[in-house]
């Protein structure tokens, strides 16, 4: 069966609830359908729920983190922060699982470490924070007391989260809300992690539903795993075959009814999770722009969003109670897309609670500048 862009475009707004926002109060289900939220910057995990449901409010997404828990922010696929549903930790933990790097022969001589002590620290650290949360210093002071070596304690202090990685995959970590400037962690406390090879089946078989048609390749860069694994996991699921413009990729059988095209604008920021799945060689954006969403040190662009395609990038800042929007095109803009994209910029200002002072698109000598507004666009 053969499938162009437009269609996985259409098909992929559905899935990422990016063709129109869900009702309030589906956060968890938008969260979970999408596979988690990026949250490199937690602003940006909130501004990818602020474009998919609505009513999302910030502080909505703090009381589902740190007092009712039922989202979690900690490491996952690649090693970078997310925020997860509590109720997906069974899936997430067990495929964590089975990442295994921080115990081979060239990772511990590096670190000086051996495995034994490795095992260790996660031992020591999980019992010290169940019921507890600390702050990093603290956590090196107890896995110290429990452990009676003061190398153990240092190498939880050392950056990138060397081990505390290793903690957060074996279930043992997450992080608490912060202290002023100083990051806090706690237990995620018992979960029923599935088996393994179930739970990176279960997985595959999620990343289909939020980003199919998808290859092997796409998987095995999404998740970080070895290629041979993402080829066993797709095909012990129920897919189907397609021809992607050329490229053999891979649909849930449930899933290859063509869905109605969708129209829609939305403002993505920075790190959302329908551009970091978008495949690298386009399709979901214009490949002569790649290098303005994609950036050096893995910086993914906020995007302006149109019909699932991506037509520029955009920045905001807030000051004083005052937004300012700035959206820089690929290319002319339609009217409509012009018109939504300024519906979009008066959302984020109810979201951020300020006023949208100024909205300006680069390259055009038109602005809008909402009434009051005394600023002067150039």
């Amino acid at each position: 069966m053969k499938i162009g862009w437009e269609e996985v475009r259409a098909l992929r707004l559905a899935r990422h609830q990016l063709h129109e926002r869900a009702p309030r109060g589906s956060e968890l289900r938008v969260a979970s359908q999408i596979c988690g939220l990026h949250a490199q910057l937690l602003s940006s995990a909130a501004l990818s729920l602020w474009a998919r449901v609505e009513g999302a409010t910030l502080e909505g997404l703090r009381r589902a983190l740190w007092q009712k828990r039922t989202l979690v922010k900690s490491w996952a696929m690649r090693g970078t922060l997310h925020l997860l549903p509590a109720r997906d930790l069974p899936v997430y933990l067990g495929a964590l699982s089975t990442y295994r790097y921080y115990l081979t022969q060239g990772w511990v001589k590096y670190f000086g470490i051996t495995r034994e002590e490795i095992e260790l620290v996660i031992a020591a650290v999980g019992e010290a924070l169940r019921g507890r949360v600390l702050t990093r210093a603290q956590l090196a002071d107890a896995v110290v007391e429990r452990t009676g070596t003061k190398k153990l304690g240092a190498v939880l202090l050392l950056g990138w989260g060397v081990l505390l990685k290793p903690c957060a995959y074996r279930g043992q970590l997450c992080f608490a809300e912060g202290e002023g400037a100083r990051v806090r962690f706690t237990h995620p406390g018992a979960v029923r992690q599935l088996e393994p090879e179930r739970a990176l089946a279960e997985l595959a078989r999620r990343y289909l539903r939020a980003y199919g048609p998808a290859t092997p390749d796409d998987f095995a860069k999404w998740w970080h795993a070895a290629r041979r694994t993402a080829r066993r996991l797709f095909e012990s699921l129920d897919v189907e075959a397609v021809d992607l413009a050329g490229t053999r990729a891979f649909l849930l059988a449930a899933d290859t009814r063509s869905p109605p095209a969708a129209r829609s604008v939305r403002l993505l920021p920075a790190f959302d999770p329908y551009i970091i799945g978008a495949p690298r060689s386009g399709g979901l954006f214009p490949a002569a722009h790649k290098a303005r969403i994609f950036r050096p040190q893995g910086w993914i662009s906020p995007v302006l969003l149109a019909d699932g395609h991506a037509e520029g990038i955009w920045r905001h800042e807030r000051k004083n109670g005052r937004l300012e929007v700035r959206i820089e095109p690929f290319a002319a803009l339609s009217r409509r897309v012009r018109a939504e994209a300024s519906d979009e910029a008066e959302r984020l200002a109810l979201f951020l609670e300020a006023r949208l002072e100024k909205l300006a698109f680069a390259g055009s000598s038109r602005a809008r500048r909402p009434a009051g507004s005394w600023r002067r666009t150039t």
